[in-house]
Order: structure tokens, then C-alpha cells, then sequence
């Protein structure tokens, strides 16, 4: 039954963000769909069936350009707050931001691509994430944070190796993740 509770978990984890995501769009679009048309009809008096998704593309740019002004943020901050006290969503959601944030903000985080050495003749493909880590060897060598993804990206390990086993690679990171997403099947033309 434990295992069950785990697996439920597991699966609002990887479910929660995806139908957010889609419930957020189909929001958006939904309540902006047929302003667009209704804008330019005055000008060509005859709809056309992109504009409202490219005008729904373009009132999400004019969103994200807003939130970068300093007011927004603090509207950002008060609205973060309120939605802080539904039970769980505050992990969700920091999850979530820090994640993107990483990937995507000016903080990126997984531009680094590494090859940890396990063992003489193991290996593994990850990025590496935190250099200042709280973590230390027994023998007191500081330890550097590696994030290995697993295929499919559903999940992935972060683990905490000392430095001298890190080998800094000259690979993109985007064709570092089709290789580990793919599990190996990639084939990486001339990179290594």
C-alpha cells in the first residue's frame, strides 16, 4: 500500500505540471479567442483562423515582458503568496519555477555538460549544477553537484562526486540531453 502512496505522489509530480500547463493555455486561449478577429474584422471584414492563436502567443510575450517591470514583480510576489496557502502547492509550484528558471532564466544551470568517472570503466553523461556544495568526503574533499537526467526526462538523480572525478565535456547541451533522453540511440556526429 506504501508503494501505491509512492507511485500516486510520482505521478501528480509528472502529471500536475503537464495538465497545468495545458489548463493554463486552454484558459488563456479560451478567454482571448475571438478578440483577434474581432480587432482586424473592421479592417478585413472576413475572420481568419490564425490570428487568434497568434494573438494569444503574442498577449503571453506582452505578459512576460511585463513581469520583468519592477511592479509586476511585486504583484507576482503578492499573488505568489496567496497561492502559497493551498496545502502543497507552494513545493509545486517553487519546483516548477526553479526548474524553469535553471533550463531557461538568466540563472541556466545545465550548460555544462560532464562526464563522471564511476569507476575505471564506467561512466555516466550528466550536467553539472552546483560547484559550492554543503557536501564534503570523509576525508574532507568538497563534493560538486552533477544532475544526470534518465530517458524520457520523466525523472532524473542528482549526485554529489568529487571534482577530480568531473570531466568538463565540449558537447551542446542540447544534444547532450537527445543522447541521454534517448537512452544511447542518438548517434552525435562529429562532438566527441
Amino acid at each position: 500500500m506504501k508503494k501505491l502512496s509512492i507511485y500516486f505522489i510520482q505521478g501528480l509530480f509528472v502529471l500536475l505540471p503537464i495538465l497545468g500547463t495545458f489548463y493554463l493555455l486552454a484558459f488563456v486561449y479560451t478567454k482571448i479567442a475571438g478578440l483577434g478577429n474581432a480587432i482586424l474584422y473592421p479592417f478585413i471584414e472576413k475572420p481568419v483562423p490564425v490570428i487568434d492563436f497568434i494573438f494569444v502567443i503574442f498577449i503571453v510575450i506582452f505578459i512576460g515582458t511585463v513581469a520583468n517591470w519592477w511592479i509586476s514583480k511585486k504583484i507576482l510576489e503578492l499573488v505568489e503568496q496567496i497561492i502559497f496557502t493551498v496545502p502543497g502547492v507552494k513545493t509545486i509550484y517553487n519546483t516548477i519555477k526553479d526548474t524553469v528558471k535553471s533550463l531557461a532564466g538568466n540563472e541556466k544551470k545545465f550548460d555544462t555538460v560532464v562526464l563522471v568517472h564511476l569507476s575505471e570503466k564506467v561512466a555516466r553523461l550528466g550536467f553539472l549544477t552546483a560547484k559550492d556544495s554543503p557536501f564534503r568526503t570523509r576525508d574532507g574533499k568538497e563534493l560538486v553537484g552533477v544532475y544526470f537526467p534518465q530517458t524520457f526526462q520523466v525523472a532524473g538523480d542528482l549526485f554529489w562526486v568529487p571534482e577530480e572525478c568531473v570531466e568538463i565535456l565540449n558537447i551542446p547541451v542540447d544534444q547532450a540531453l537527445k543522447l541521454i533522453i534517448s537512452g544511447g540511440a542518438t548517434r552525435l556526429e562529429n562532438i566527441i
